[in-house]
């Protein structure tokens, strides 16, 4: 039987605070064209093939169908620098060293049916990690490079990613570890890699793909030492998790998490990088390779529907700053993970389930749309309540907002009655219609989903939910539920209701 989501009781809505939103009619100079492509997805180097498998494509599936074109997942991480390969192993990976079985950070022996795991996703683009270093084995690099590459469609190779996090090398591994170091192992890759695979594509690496917060060296440092000497660097990448501290209290999720100034805040230098290439190297792309909403706090915070909420007004907001794609990072047993493919992980992240920060996707997929326009960032002076404008490509004409309350409440909780922002648009224009779609849980913040939580915990967005034990991830309508309201406006402004913890997409439709 198909659950029904609760309703929020009419007690529980507080009075409605008034909000103008100075939303342009026409797209201003500083909107920025959305990439098609833009929500990308990624799966650690050891793990990929518990992700292969029809769920996890059910669920890609369901955003690429709102997009309609070809999303990207990326294959890298830690694990991707220390894979070894043996031919003659049965088994699919043996962990040999580090945090095995299921951390990221081991050493993985693989066996040649690791690479069947790439065959689930021919139908999607790919981007996969050649093992850098810190102590390059070029044998051993073109060994996996070579093994993946011919276990992809070779039209669907988006990029090879040169190492993961070369700038904690020095860190992580306690040794000395230069630019001048990186660039030239990253040269000799790329070298060894175009030679060995016979690349006709000048732009077809990916680089840097650094972590947040490390002084080693930066963006700059590498193409200043001339990384990019070739012209075949395609993506400059980098990486971004919100939280690495351990959270617990809604409180906590309120101020480090669910806080449009703690997301602007952390993703400050990423502006100089991408100011950097635009005016050095506008050929090569900015990406947030690797990213998720924390590596540390409780499950309720990083997976549940307040995550769901940050991710939104995360990757829009990068959007708007000139990001070419954000890729949603899994491993089975990552507590962020927006699903967990299977149950690898155990009790440490029970699966196959999908969780409540998996809504973003869907949303952000429906606001993007199969016709990208423009979009820009309309400042309402909050930290907790946000909206982003689209403007249509041709016309330049107003087409969507999307308005999120991040205003972080939990029903039963100590947030108390549940408020709402009535956001008010001006519309120049005369007769005009409007849908309003809503994501939305009647639990509030902390709402895990119905595979973790239970129909308690259900969440929808525009009356459709996404469940493994329902149906492996095809999604849902649920009967009832209101897929969106359309209305007719005749100028003047629009009202839109907006309640805590709550996410809204407005289409307008004769503006």
């Amino acid at each position: 039987m198909i659950p029904q989501p609760r309703h929020v009781p009419s007690a529980f809505l507080a009075a409605t605070s008034l909000v103008n939103a100075p939303v342009p009619s026409a797209a201003p100079d500083s909107a920025v064209q959305a990439p098609s492509n833009f929500i990308g997805f990624g799966f650690e180097t050891a793990f990929i093939n518990d992700y292969a498998n029809d769920f996890t494509v059910n669920l890609i599936d369901s955003v690429a169908q709102r997009l309609g074109t070809t999303p990207t997942i990326r294959i890298g991480g830690t694990s991707g620098d220390r894979v070894l390969f043996d031919p003659s192993q049965d088994e699919v990976k043996v962990c040999i060293a580090g945090d095995c079985p299921i951390g990221s950070s081991a050493t993985y022996i693989l066996g040649p049916s690791y690479f069947d795991g790439f065959a689930s996703f021919q139908d999607f683009d790919m981007t996969f990690q050649a093992p850098l270093g810190p102590t390059l084995n070029i044998s051993n690099t073109l060994t996996y490079v070579s093994q993946a590459y011919n276990s992809v469609a070779k039209d669907r190779l988006a990029a090879i990613a040169i190492g993961n996090e070369p700038n904690l090398y020095p860190s992580q591994y306690d040794i000395t570890y230069t630019v001048g170091q990186y660039v030239n192992d990253s040269k000799t890759v790329m070298g060894n890699v175009s030679n060995a695979l016979g690349l006709d594509t000048s732009r077809i690496f990916e680089v840097l793909d650094f972590a947040t917060g490390s002084p080693s060296f930066t963006l700059a440092d590498a193409f200043e030492d001339k990384i990019d000497s070739s012209d075949n660097v395609k993506f400059a990448a980098w990486h971004y998790y919100q939280l690495e501290t351990d959270y617990t209290t809604v409180a906590q999720q309120q101020t480090y998490l669910m806080n449009h100034t703690a997301i602007t805040s952390l993703f400050g230098s990423f502006g100089s990088q991408i100011d950097y290439l635009q005016a050095n190297d506008p050929d090569v792309q900015f990406v947030l390779s690797e990213t998720g909403s924390g590596t540390e706090s409780s499950i309720e915070i990083v997976a549940g529907f307040g995550a769901a909420l940050w991710c939104i007004d995360f990757q829009l907001y990068s959007l708007t700053q000139g990001v070419s794609r954000v890729d949603a990072t899994h491993r089975p047993a990552a507590l962020h993970s927006y699903w967990v493919p299977d149950n690898s992980a155990g009790d440490t992240n029970p699966g196959p389930q999908v969780r409540g920060v998996w809504y973003a996707l869907p949303f952000i997929a429906d606001f993007i749309g199969n016709s990208p326009g423009k979009v820009a960032e309309v400042d309402l002076g909050s930290d907790v309540l946000t909206a982003y404008a689209m403007y249509n490509a041709s016309t330049n004409h107003l087409s969507k907002v999307a308005l999120i309350n991040l205003n972080a409440w939990v029903n039963g909780g100590s947030s108390g009655v549940r408020g709402s922002k009535n956001v008010s648009i001006p519309i120049s224009a005369g007769t005009f219609t409007y849908k309003v779609q809503r994501l939305v849980s009647a639990a509030g913040a902390q709402a895990m989903g119905f595979d973790y939580g239970g129909p308690t915990e259900n969440i929808t967005w525009a009356g459709e939910q996404w469940s493994y034990s329902i149906n492996q991830g095809k999604g849902s309508l649920l009967a009832g539920v209101s897929t969106g309201e359309t209305h007719r406006g005749t100028g003047g402004v629009v009202n839109i209701e907006v309640s805590d913890s709550e996410a809204v997409l407005v289409t307008f439709n004769g503006l």
